[in-house]
Protein backbone atom coordinates (compact mmCIF):
# COMPACT_ATOMS: atom_id res chain seq x y z
CA UNK A 1 0.00 0.00 0.00
CA UNK A 2 1.28 3.48 -0.89
CA UNK A 3 2.24 5.44 2.23
CA UNK A 4 0.14 8.44 1.15
CA UNK A 5 -2.98 6.25 1.08
CA UNK A 6 -2.13 4.86 4.56
CA UNK A 7 -1.70 8.39 6.00
CA UNK A 8 -4.98 9.44 4.39
CA UNK A 9 -6.84 6.50 5.99
CA UNK A 10 -5.41 7.32 9.44
CA UNK A 11 -6.41 11.01 9.10
CA UNK A 12 -9.91 10.00 7.99
CA UNK A 13 -10.38 7.66 10.99
CA UNK A 14 -9.06 10.28 13.39
CA UNK A 15 -11.42 12.93 11.96
CA UNK A 16 -14.35 10.51 12.18
CA UNK A 17 -13.61 9.79 15.88
CA UNK A 18 -13.49 13.56 16.62
CA UNK A 19 -16.77 14.08 14.79
CA UNK A 20 -18.44 11.22 16.67
CA UNK A 21 -17.20 12.56 20.02
CA UNK A 22 -18.44 16.07 19.22
CA UNK A 23 -21.81 14.68 18.11
CA UNK A 24 -22.15 12.74 21.37
CA UNK A 25 -21.24 15.82 23.38
CA UNK A 26 -23.86 17.77 21.53
CA UNK A 27 -26.66 15.57 22.88
CA UNK A 28 -27.62 16.72 26.37
CA UNK A 29 -28.27 13.84 28.82
CA UNK A 30 -30.57 15.58 31.31
CA UNK A 31 -31.02 12.46 33.47
CA UNK A 32 -27.25 12.11 33.85
CA UNK A 33 -26.87 15.80 34.74
CA UNK A 34 -29.62 15.60 37.37
CA UNK A 35 -28.10 12.44 38.87
CA UNK A 36 -24.68 14.12 39.11
CA UNK A 37 -26.23 17.17 40.77
CA UNK A 38 -28.11 15.00 43.29
CA UNK A 39 -24.91 13.07 44.11
CA UNK A 40 -22.99 16.32 44.55
CA UNK A 41 -25.67 17.79 46.85
CA UNK A 42 -25.73 14.58 48.91
CA UNK A 43 -21.93 14.58 49.27
CA UNK A 44 -21.98 18.27 50.31
CA UNK A 45 -24.75 17.54 52.82
CA UNK A 46 -22.86 14.56 54.30
CA UNK A 47 -19.64 16.57 54.51
CA UNK A 48 -21.50 19.44 56.17
CA UNK A 49 -23.14 17.01 58.61
CA UNK A 50 -19.78 15.44 59.52
CA UNK A 51 -18.21 18.87 59.99
CA UNK A 52 -21.07 20.05 62.22
CA UNK A 53 -20.94 16.86 64.31
CA UNK A 54 -17.15 17.16 64.58
CA UNK A 55 -17.37 20.80 65.71
CA UNK A 56 -20.13 19.92 68.16
CA UNK A 57 -18.04 17.09 69.60
CA UNK A 58 -14.92 19.27 69.88
CA UNK A 59 -16.84 22.03 71.64
CA UNK A 60 -18.36 19.52 74.08
CA UNK A 61 -14.94 17.96 74.76
CA UNK A 62 -13.31 21.36 75.30
CA UNK A 63 -16.05 22.31 77.77
CA UNK A 64 -15.65 18.99 79.63
CA UNK A 65 -11.85 19.35 79.70
CA UNK A 66 -12.15 22.91 81.04
CA UNK A 67 -14.54 21.72 83.71
CA UNK A 68 -12.17 18.89 84.67
CA UNK A 69 -9.31 21.29 85.25
CA UNK A 70 -5.59 21.06 84.51
CA UNK A 71 -3.30 18.11 83.94
CA UNK A 72 -4.34 14.88 85.62
CA UNK A 73 -2.02 12.52 87.45
CA UNK A 74 -1.10 9.45 85.43
CA UNK A 75 -1.10 6.06 87.13
CA UNK A 76 -0.11 2.69 85.67
CA UNK A 77 -0.99 -0.96 86.11
CA UNK A 78 1.21 -3.90 85.06
CA UNK A 79 0.34 -7.31 83.62
CA UNK A 80 3.14 -9.83 83.22
CA UNK A 81 3.58 -13.34 81.83
CA UNK A 82 6.57 -15.44 80.87
CA UNK A 83 6.54 -13.87 77.38
CA UNK A 84 5.74 -10.19 77.92
CA UNK A 85 5.29 -7.32 80.35
CA UNK A 86 2.39 -4.93 79.61
CA UNK A 87 1.98 -1.51 81.23
CA UNK A 88 -1.49 0.10 81.16
CA UNK A 89 -1.88 3.84 81.68
CA UNK A 90 -4.81 5.54 83.40
CA UNK A 91 -4.75 8.15 80.59
CA UNK A 92 -7.38 6.79 78.23
CA UNK A 93 -7.14 3.36 79.88
CA UNK A 94 -4.76 2.30 77.11
CA UNK A 95 -1.58 0.32 76.57
CA UNK A 96 1.55 2.32 77.39
CA UNK A 97 4.23 -0.32 76.80
CA UNK A 98 4.45 -3.97 75.83
CA UNK A 99 7.94 -5.47 76.14
CA UNK A 100 8.92 -8.96 75.01
CA UNK A 101 10.96 -10.81 77.65
CA UNK A 102 12.83 -13.21 75.36
CA UNK A 103 16.50 -12.21 75.23
CA UNK A 104 16.54 -12.91 71.49
CA UNK A 105 14.43 -9.77 71.08
CA UNK A 106 16.95 -7.37 72.57
CA UNK A 107 17.72 -4.27 70.52
CA UNK A 108 19.33 -0.84 70.94
CA UNK A 109 16.95 1.67 72.58
CA UNK A 110 15.55 4.47 70.47
CA UNK A 111 16.52 8.06 71.21
CA UNK A 112 13.14 9.74 70.83
CA UNK A 113 14.72 13.19 70.62
CA UNK A 114 16.18 12.21 67.24
CA UNK A 115 14.01 9.17 66.41
CA UNK A 116 17.16 7.08 65.84
CA UNK A 117 18.36 3.96 67.63
CA UNK A 118 21.27 4.50 69.99
CA UNK A 119 23.65 1.75 68.88
CA UNK A 120 26.11 2.58 71.69
CA UNK A 121 23.60 2.11 74.52
CA UNK A 122 22.98 -1.26 76.26
CA UNK A 123 20.41 -3.46 74.56
CA UNK A 124 16.82 -3.43 75.82
CA UNK A 125 13.88 -5.76 75.34
CA UNK A 126 11.91 -4.66 72.28
CA UNK A 127 8.80 -2.63 73.03
CA UNK A 128 5.98 -3.29 70.55
CA UNK A 129 4.18 -0.09 71.59
CA UNK A 130 6.13 2.13 69.22
CA UNK A 131 4.16 5.38 69.51
CA UNK A 132 4.00 6.09 73.26
CA UNK A 133 7.61 7.11 73.99
CA UNK A 134 7.69 9.53 71.08
CA UNK A 135 4.82 11.66 72.37
CA UNK A 136 3.37 11.56 75.88
CA UNK A 137 -0.08 12.12 74.44
CA UNK A 138 -3.29 10.12 74.70
CA UNK A 139 -3.83 9.96 70.91
CA UNK A 140 -0.73 7.78 70.52
CA UNK A 141 -1.78 5.10 73.02
CA UNK A 142 -2.90 1.81 71.40
CA UNK A 143 -5.92 -0.23 72.55
CA UNK A 144 -7.67 3.04 73.33
CA UNK A 145 -11.48 2.94 73.48
CA UNK A 146 -12.94 5.54 71.12
CA UNK A 147 -16.44 6.92 70.47
CA UNK A 148 -17.12 8.00 66.87
CA UNK A 149 -20.77 9.07 67.23
CA UNK A 150 -22.96 9.76 70.27
CA UNK A 151 -21.93 10.54 73.87
CA UNK A 152 -20.76 14.02 72.90
CA UNK A 153 -18.32 15.41 75.42
CA UNK A 154 -16.96 12.04 76.56
CA UNK A 155 -13.23 12.74 76.87
CA UNK A 156 -10.95 10.48 74.83
CA UNK A 157 -8.11 11.39 77.22
CA UNK A 158 -10.24 10.19 80.11
CA UNK A 159 -8.45 9.58 83.41
CA UNK A 160 -9.47 6.06 84.37
CA UNK A 161 -9.45 4.81 87.93
CA UNK A 162 -7.42 1.60 88.41
CA UNK A 163 -9.89 -0.48 90.41
CA UNK A 164 -7.87 -3.71 90.65
CA UNK A 165 -4.51 -4.93 89.43
CA UNK A 166 -3.06 -8.43 89.71
CA UNK A 167 -0.23 -10.09 87.82
CA UNK A 168 -2.64 -11.28 85.12
CA UNK A 169 -5.46 -8.69 85.22
CA UNK A 170 -6.06 -4.95 85.35
CA UNK A 171 -9.55 -3.49 85.84
CA UNK A 172 -10.16 0.21 85.13
CA UNK A 173 -13.26 2.36 85.58
CA UNK A 174 -14.26 5.76 84.18
CA UNK A 175 -17.23 7.93 85.10
CA UNK A 176 -17.49 11.49 83.80
CA UNK A 177 -19.76 14.09 85.32
CA UNK A 178 -22.75 14.73 83.10
CA UNK A 179 -22.24 11.57 81.04
CA UNK A 180 -25.02 8.92 81.04
CA UNK A 181 -22.62 5.95 81.04
CA UNK A 182 -19.94 4.32 83.15
CA UNK A 183 -17.10 2.62 81.23
CA UNK A 184 -15.12 -0.38 82.50
CA UNK A 185 -12.02 -1.76 80.77
CA UNK A 186 -10.41 -5.05 81.73
CA UNK A 187 -7.05 -6.24 80.39
CA UNK A 188 -6.60 -9.91 81.16
CA UNK A 189 -4.35 -12.87 80.46
CA UNK A 190 -6.95 -15.55 79.85
CA UNK A 191 -4.56 -18.49 79.45
CA UNK A 192 -0.78 -18.33 79.86
CA UNK A 193 -0.41 -21.42 77.66
CA UNK A 194 -1.40 -19.19 74.73
CA UNK A 195 1.61 -16.88 74.38
CA UNK A 196 1.51 -13.16 73.50
CA UNK A 197 -2.28 -12.91 73.90
CA UNK A 198 -4.17 -10.41 76.03
CA UNK A 199 -7.94 -9.96 76.20
CA UNK A 200 -9.57 -6.55 76.32
CA UNK A 201 -13.13 -6.49 77.66
CA UNK A 202 -15.12 -3.22 77.58
CA UNK A 203 -18.35 -2.82 79.54
CA UNK A 204 -20.50 0.28 78.98
CA UNK A 205 -23.25 0.65 81.61
CA UNK A 206 -26.15 3.06 81.07
CA UNK A 207 -26.88 4.77 84.41
CA UNK A 208 -29.39 7.24 82.92
CA UNK A 209 -33.17 6.95 82.61
CA UNK A 210 -33.13 6.90 78.79
CA UNK A 211 -31.73 4.72 76.02
CA UNK A 212 -28.23 5.72 74.94
CA UNK A 213 -26.95 5.25 71.37
CA UNK A 214 -23.31 5.43 70.28
CA UNK A 215 -20.80 3.93 67.86
CA UNK A 216 -17.56 2.74 69.52
CA UNK A 217 -14.23 1.23 68.49
CA UNK A 218 -10.72 0.33 69.61
CA UNK A 219 -7.56 1.82 68.09
CA UNK A 220 -4.14 0.26 67.42
CA UNK A 221 -1.18 2.41 66.33
CA UNK A 222 2.35 2.03 64.99
CA UNK A 223 5.18 4.46 64.28
CA UNK A 224 7.35 4.24 61.13
CA UNK A 225 10.90 5.56 61.69
CA UNK A 226 11.96 7.36 58.53
CA UNK A 227 15.42 5.79 58.35
CA UNK A 228 13.99 2.25 58.63
CA UNK A 229 11.71 2.85 55.63
CA UNK A 230 14.55 3.65 53.24
CA UNK A 231 15.56 0.99 50.73
CA UNK A 232 17.99 0.55 47.88
CA UNK A 233 20.84 -1.58 46.59
CA UNK A 234 23.35 0.08 48.95
CA UNK A 235 21.07 0.37 52.00
CA UNK A 236 19.94 -2.14 54.64
CA UNK A 237 16.66 -3.87 53.98
CA UNK A 238 13.75 -1.69 55.19
CA UNK A 239 11.78 -2.56 58.31
CA UNK A 240 8.33 -1.35 57.28
CA UNK A 241 5.50 -0.72 59.71
CA UNK A 242 2.26 -1.59 57.91
CA UNK A 243 -1.39 -1.11 58.67
CA UNK A 244 -3.15 -4.40 58.13
CA UNK A 245 -6.70 -5.70 57.92
CA UNK A 246 -7.86 -9.18 56.96
CA UNK A 247 -11.51 -9.00 55.94
CA UNK A 248 -13.73 -10.69 53.37
CA UNK A 249 -10.93 -13.25 52.76
CA UNK A 250 -8.66 -10.48 51.51
CA UNK A 251 -5.55 -9.07 53.21
CA UNK A 252 -4.82 -5.35 53.17
CA UNK A 253 -1.28 -4.50 54.29
CA UNK A 254 0.29 -1.17 53.34
CA UNK A 255 3.17 0.91 54.78
CA UNK A 256 2.74 4.50 55.90
CA UNK A 257 3.94 6.08 52.62
CA UNK A 258 1.56 4.02 50.47
CA UNK A 259 -1.70 4.58 52.37
CA UNK A 260 -3.16 7.19 50.05
CA UNK A 261 -6.83 6.77 50.97
CA UNK A 262 -8.37 5.45 54.17
CA UNK A 263 -9.10 1.73 53.81
CA UNK A 264 -12.41 0.48 55.21
CA UNK A 265 -13.84 -3.06 55.15
CA UNK A 266 -16.42 -5.24 56.92
CA UNK A 267 -16.47 -8.92 58.03
CA UNK A 268 -13.19 -8.44 59.89
CA UNK A 269 -11.03 -11.40 60.94
CA UNK A 270 -8.23 -9.28 62.38
CA UNK A 271 -6.90 -5.72 62.14
CA UNK A 272 -3.79 -4.03 63.46
CA UNK A 273 -0.26 -2.92 62.68
CA UNK A 274 2.92 -4.90 62.13
CA UNK A 275 6.55 -4.81 61.07
CA UNK A 276 8.77 -7.39 59.37
CA UNK A 277 8.92 -9.69 62.40
CA UNK A 278 6.18 -8.55 64.81
CA UNK A 279 2.44 -7.88 64.73
CA UNK A 280 -0.08 -6.19 67.02
CA UNK A 281 -3.43 -7.60 65.94
CA UNK A 282 -6.97 -7.02 67.22
CA UNK A 283 -9.37 -9.95 66.76
CA UNK A 284 -13.15 -9.47 67.26
CA UNK A 285 -14.17 -11.49 70.33
CA UNK A 286 -17.93 -11.00 70.45
CA UNK A 287 -20.98 -11.38 68.18
CA UNK A 288 -21.30 -7.67 67.29
CA UNK A 289 -20.46 -6.94 63.60
CA UNK A 290 -17.20 -5.04 63.13
CA UNK A 291 -15.50 -2.86 60.55
CA UNK A 292 -11.79 -2.15 60.16
CA UNK A 293 -10.33 1.20 59.14
CA UNK A 294 -6.66 1.81 58.24
CA UNK A 295 -5.45 5.40 57.91
CA UNK A 296 -2.29 7.49 57.69
CA UNK A 297 -1.80 9.84 60.64
CA UNK A 298 0.64 12.72 61.15
CA UNK A 299 4.18 12.15 62.46
CA UNK A 300 4.50 8.90 60.48
CA UNK A 301 1.90 7.09 62.60
CA UNK A 302 -0.30 4.34 61.15
CA UNK A 303 -3.68 4.01 62.81
CA UNK A 304 -5.95 0.98 62.56
CA UNK A 305 -9.46 1.06 64.03
CA UNK A 306 -11.64 -1.94 64.90
CA UNK A 307 -15.13 -0.42 64.88
CA UNK A 308 -18.50 -1.71 66.01
CA UNK A 309 -21.78 -0.51 64.54
CA UNK A 310 -24.25 1.73 66.36
CA UNK A 311 -25.24 0.26 69.73
CA UNK A 312 -28.40 1.02 71.73
CA UNK A 313 -28.18 0.52 75.51
CA UNK A 314 -31.38 0.77 77.52
CA UNK A 315 -31.63 2.37 80.93
CA UNK A 316 -30.01 0.24 83.64
CA UNK A 317 -28.52 -2.14 81.06
CA UNK A 318 -25.04 -2.59 79.68
CA UNK A 319 -23.23 -3.77 76.57
CA UNK A 320 -20.05 -5.87 76.66
CA UNK A 321 -17.49 -5.72 73.86
CA UNK A 322 -14.50 -8.06 73.58
CA UNK A 323 -11.25 -7.92 71.63
CA UNK A 324 -8.59 -10.64 71.64
CA UNK A 325 -5.16 -9.13 71.03
CA UNK A 326 -2.09 -10.93 69.77
CA UNK A 327 0.99 -8.74 70.30
CA UNK A 328 4.20 -10.58 69.56
CA UNK A 329 6.50 -12.20 67.00
CA UNK A 330 5.07 -13.44 63.70
CA UNK A 331 5.88 -17.09 64.39
CA UNK A 332 3.71 -18.99 61.93
CA UNK A 333 3.20 -22.01 64.19
CA UNK A 334 1.84 -19.79 66.99
CA UNK A 335 -0.22 -17.59 64.66
CA UNK A 336 -1.98 -20.68 63.26
CA UNK A 337 -3.10 -21.65 66.78
CA UNK A 338 -4.55 -18.16 67.33
CA UNK A 339 -6.79 -18.62 64.27
CA UNK A 340 -8.81 -16.04 62.32
CA UNK A 341 -6.24 -16.23 59.50
CA UNK A 342 -3.62 -14.40 61.60
CA UNK A 343 -0.85 -16.47 59.96
CA UNK A 344 -1.59 -14.51 56.75
CA UNK A 345 0.08 -11.49 58.37
CA UNK A 346 3.39 -13.18 57.46
CA UNK A 347 4.08 -12.02 53.92
CA UNK A 348 6.14 -14.57 51.99
CA UNK A 349 5.00 -13.27 48.60
CA UNK A 350 4.90 -15.55 45.57
CA UNK A 351 7.29 -18.05 47.14
CA UNK A 352 5.12 -18.88 50.16
CA UNK A 353 5.06 -22.71 49.61
CA UNK A 354 8.87 -22.84 49.25
CA UNK A 355 9.33 -20.48 52.22
CA UNK A 356 7.14 -22.61 54.46
CA UNK A 357 9.01 -25.77 53.44
CA UNK A 358 12.42 -24.14 54.01
CA UNK A 359 11.31 -22.83 57.40
CA UNK A 360 10.02 -26.27 58.42
CA UNK A 361 13.30 -27.88 57.33
CA UNK A 362 15.31 -25.21 59.18
CA UNK A 363 13.27 -25.92 62.32
CA UNK A 364 14.13 -29.63 62.12
CA UNK A 365 17.84 -28.92 61.58
CA UNK A 366 18.04 -26.20 64.23
CA UNK A 367 16.44 -28.48 66.82
CA UNK A 368 19.31 -30.89 66.16
CA UNK A 369 22.29 -28.50 66.00
CA UNK A 370 20.87 -25.61 68.15
CA UNK A 371 22.39 -22.95 65.87
CA UNK A 372 20.54 -21.27 63.02
CA UNK A 373 23.75 -20.60 61.07
CA UNK A 374 24.76 -24.28 61.20
CA UNK A 375 21.16 -25.15 60.24
CA UNK A 376 21.51 -22.95 57.12
CA UNK A 377 24.77 -24.72 56.22
CA UNK A 378 23.10 -28.13 56.56
CA UNK A 379 20.13 -26.88 54.51
CA UNK A 380 22.57 -25.84 51.77
CA UNK A 381 24.19 -29.30 51.78
CA UNK A 382 20.77 -31.01 51.52
CA UNK A 383 19.68 -28.83 48.60
CA UNK A 384 23.05 -29.34 46.89
CA UNK A 385 22.79 -33.12 47.21
CA UNK A 386 19.23 -33.01 45.81
CA UNK A 387 20.48 -31.10 42.74
CA UNK A 388 23.51 -33.35 42.01
CA UNK A 389 21.87 -35.10 39.00
CA UNK A 390 21.07 -31.74 37.41
CA UNK A 391 24.52 -30.36 38.21
CA UNK A 392 26.15 -33.39 36.56
CA UNK A 393 24.01 -32.85 33.50
CA UNK A 394 24.90 -29.14 33.50
CA UNK A 395 28.64 -29.88 33.66
CA UNK A 396 28.31 -32.41 30.84
CA UNK A 397 26.44 -29.84 28.74
CA UNK A 398 29.10 -27.20 29.41
CA UNK A 399 31.87 -29.58 28.30
CA UNK A 400 29.92 -30.40 25.14
CA UNK A 401 29.52 -26.69 24.42
CA UNK A 402 33.26 -26.23 24.97
CA UNK A 403 34.06 -28.94 22.41
CA UNK A 404 31.93 -27.10 19.82
CA UNK A 405 33.79 -23.83 20.22
CA UNK A 406 36.06 -24.32 17.12
CA UNK A 407 33.02 -24.97 14.93
CA UNK A 408 31.24 -22.00 16.55
CA UNK A 409 34.18 -19.74 15.64
CA UNK A 410 33.99 -20.90 11.99
CA UNK A 411 30.26 -20.14 11.82
CA UNK A 412 30.81 -16.71 13.36
CA UNK A 413 33.38 -15.92 10.66
CA UNK A 414 31.36 -17.42 7.82
CA UNK A 415 28.10 -15.60 8.59
CA UNK A 416 29.47 -12.45 10.21
CA UNK A 417 27.39 -10.30 7.85
CA UNK A 418 24.18 -12.35 8.15
CA UNK A 419 23.08 -12.69 11.83
CA UNK A 420 19.86 -14.54 11.03
CA UNK A 421 21.55 -17.17 8.90
CA UNK A 422 24.29 -17.52 11.53
CA UNK A 423 21.67 -18.20 14.21
CA UNK A 424 19.99 -20.86 12.05
CA UNK A 425 23.35 -22.53 11.37
CA UNK A 426 24.25 -22.57 15.08
CA UNK A 427 20.91 -24.09 16.07
CA UNK A 428 21.29 -26.73 13.35
CA UNK A 429 24.75 -27.58 14.72
CA UNK A 430 23.36 -27.91 18.27
CA UNK A 431 20.62 -30.21 16.99
CA UNK A 432 23.00 -32.42 14.99
CA UNK A 433 25.37 -32.78 17.98
CA UNK A 434 22.55 -33.32 20.49
CA UNK A 435 23.61 -30.35 22.65
CA UNK A 436 21.25 -28.15 24.70
CA UNK A 437 22.77 -24.63 24.97
CA UNK A 438 20.66 -23.90 28.05
CA UNK A 439 21.59 -27.10 29.87
CA UNK A 440 24.41 -25.42 31.79
CA UNK A 441 22.03 -22.79 33.21
CA UNK A 442 19.45 -25.22 34.65
CA UNK A 443 20.90 -25.57 38.19
CA UNK A 444 21.26 -21.78 38.45
CA UNK A 445 17.65 -21.31 37.29
CA UNK A 446 16.41 -23.81 39.89
CA UNK A 447 18.47 -22.14 42.60
CA UNK A 448 16.98 -18.69 42.00
CA UNK A 449 13.53 -19.46 43.56
CA UNK A 450 15.32 -20.98 46.56
CA UNK A 451 17.42 -17.82 46.97
CA UNK A 452 14.35 -15.58 46.76
CA UNK A 453 12.40 -17.84 49.14
CA UNK A 454 15.25 -17.95 51.65
CA UNK A 455 15.54 -14.17 51.46
CA UNK A 456 11.80 -13.81 52.23
CA UNK A 457 12.11 -16.39 55.02
CA UNK A 458 15.00 -14.51 56.65
CA UNK A 459 13.10 -11.21 56.36
CA UNK A 460 9.82 -12.57 57.77
CA UNK A 461 10.73 -15.23 60.35
CA UNK A 462 11.27 -13.87 63.88
CA UNK A 463 13.03 -17.11 64.80
CA UNK A 464 16.00 -15.79 62.78
CA UNK A 465 15.69 -12.20 64.05
CA UNK A 466 18.93 -11.42 65.93
CA UNK A 467 19.81 -15.13 65.81
CA UNK A 468 23.62 -15.42 66.15
CA UNK A 469 25.92 -17.68 64.11
CA UNK A 470 29.40 -17.20 65.56
CA UNK A 471 31.96 -14.46 66.10
CA UNK A 472 30.98 -11.17 64.51
CA UNK A 473 27.76 -12.50 62.95
CA UNK A 474 25.24 -11.83 65.70
CA UNK A 475 22.13 -11.43 63.54
CA UNK A 476 21.50 -13.74 60.58
CA UNK A 477 18.57 -11.57 59.48
CA UNK A 478 20.85 -8.55 59.06
CA UNK A 479 23.84 -7.79 56.83
CA UNK A 480 27.38 -8.81 57.80
CA UNK A 481 28.61 -5.72 59.72
CA UNK A 482 32.21 -6.12 58.48
CA UNK A 483 31.41 -7.40 54.93
CA UNK A 484 33.65 -10.45 55.50
CA UNK A 485 31.26 -13.15 54.24
CA UNK A 486 30.29 -11.17 51.08
CA UNK A 487 33.97 -10.68 50.20
CA UNK A 488 34.80 -14.36 50.78
CA UNK A 489 31.74 -15.33 48.75
CA UNK A 490 32.89 -13.06 45.88
CA UNK A 491 36.33 -14.70 45.93
CA UNK A 492 34.88 -18.21 45.79
CA UNK A 493 32.55 -17.20 42.95
CA UNK A 494 35.60 -15.94 41.02
CA UNK A 495 37.30 -19.31 41.52
CA UNK A 496 34.15 -21.10 40.39
CA UNK A 497 33.94 -18.96 37.25
CA UNK A 498 37.57 -19.75 36.43
CA UNK A 499 36.80 -23.46 36.67
CA UNK A 500 33.82 -23.25 34.30
CA UNK A 501 34.51 -24.38 30.70
CA UNK A 502 34.84 -21.54 28.15
CA UNK A 503 31.87 -21.98 25.82
CA UNK A 504 31.42 -18.60 24.15
CA UNK A 505 33.20 -15.50 23.04
CA UNK A 506 36.44 -14.89 24.96
CA UNK A 507 35.60 -11.23 25.64
CA UNK A 508 32.19 -12.14 27.04
CA UNK A 509 33.67 -14.95 29.11
CA UNK A 510 36.25 -12.62 30.64
CA UNK A 511 33.56 -10.05 31.38
CA UNK A 512 31.44 -12.66 33.19
CA UNK A 513 34.54 -13.89 35.05
CA UNK A 514 34.85 -10.54 36.82
CA UNK A 515 31.34 -9.06 36.55
CA UNK A 516 29.43 -11.91 38.24
CA UNK A 517 31.54 -12.06 41.45
CA UNK A 518 31.70 -8.26 41.76
CA UNK A 519 27.94 -7.88 41.23
CA UNK A 520 27.07 -10.56 43.81
CA UNK A 521 29.59 -9.20 46.34
CA UNK A 522 28.12 -5.69 46.19
CA UNK A 523 24.55 -6.98 46.31
CA UNK A 524 25.10 -9.40 49.22
CA UNK A 525 26.95 -6.77 51.27
CA UNK A 526 23.59 -5.27 52.24
CA UNK A 527 21.39 -8.40 52.33
CA UNK A 528 20.88 -10.77 55.31
CA UNK A 529 24.07 -12.56 56.32
CA UNK A 530 22.07 -15.81 56.47
CA UNK A 531 21.44 -15.61 52.72
CA UNK A 532 25.11 -14.72 52.09
CA UNK A 533 26.11 -17.76 54.16
CA UNK A 534 23.85 -19.97 52.02
CA UNK A 535 25.33 -18.73 48.71
CA UNK A 536 28.89 -18.94 50.09
CA UNK A 537 28.51 -22.56 51.20
CA UNK A 538 26.70 -23.43 47.96
CA UNK A 539 29.58 -21.92 45.92
CA UNK A 540 32.21 -23.84 47.90
CA UNK A 541 30.27 -27.09 47.41
CA UNK A 542 29.94 -26.31 43.68
CA UNK A 543 33.73 -25.83 43.40
CA UNK A 544 34.32 -29.14 45.16
CA UNK A 545 31.76 -30.88 42.94
CA UNK A 546 33.27 -29.45 39.74
CA UNK A 547 36.75 -30.51 40.84
CA UNK A 548 35.55 -34.09 41.47
CA UNK A 549 33.80 -34.25 38.09
CA UNK A 550 36.84 -32.84 36.32
CA UNK A 551 39.16 -35.43 37.91
CA UNK A 552 36.73 -38.19 37.01
CA UNK A 553 36.60 -37.09 33.35
CA UNK A 554 40.40 -36.84 33.19
CA UNK A 555 40.70 -40.37 34.61
CA UNK A 556 38.17 -41.70 32.08
CA UNK A 557 40.03 -39.97 29.23
CA UNK A 558 43.36 -41.44 30.35
CA UNK A 559 41.81 -44.90 30.59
Amino acid sequence: MDWKILVGVIIFLFAFMIYQKCSDDGEVDYDKIQAEKRAQRKAEYNQSKVSKESRKRQEAEEAARKKRGGNVEEKTAVIETGQYKAEITSLGGALKSYSLKNDQYLEPPRDWATGLKNEDAPLEHINLVTTNPRKKYWAAFPLRFHIYEGLDGLLPDANFEIVKNTKTMALLRYEQEGMPVVIYKKFEVADESRPYQIWLTIRVFNKSDETVSFRPGVIQTGFQPEEEAESGMFAPQPNLMVGTCYANDDLFAEPWEEIEDTFISTNVKFAGVGSNYFVSAMIPGDAHPTTCRVSQEVSRVIRTDLQWGELDVKSGKDVILKVKNYIGPKKVQILETVGNGLDKSVDYGWFAPICRFLLWLLFQLQAWVVNWGVAIILLTVIIKLALIPLTNKSFKSSNAMKSLKPEMDKLNEKYKDDPQEKQRAIMAMYKSKGVNPLGGCLPMVLQMPIWFALFRTLRSSPELYRAPFFGWITDLSNADPYFITPLVMGGTMFIQQRMMPMTGDNAQAKMMLYLMPIMFTVMMAFLPSGLTLYILVNTVLSILHQWILKKRDEANAAA
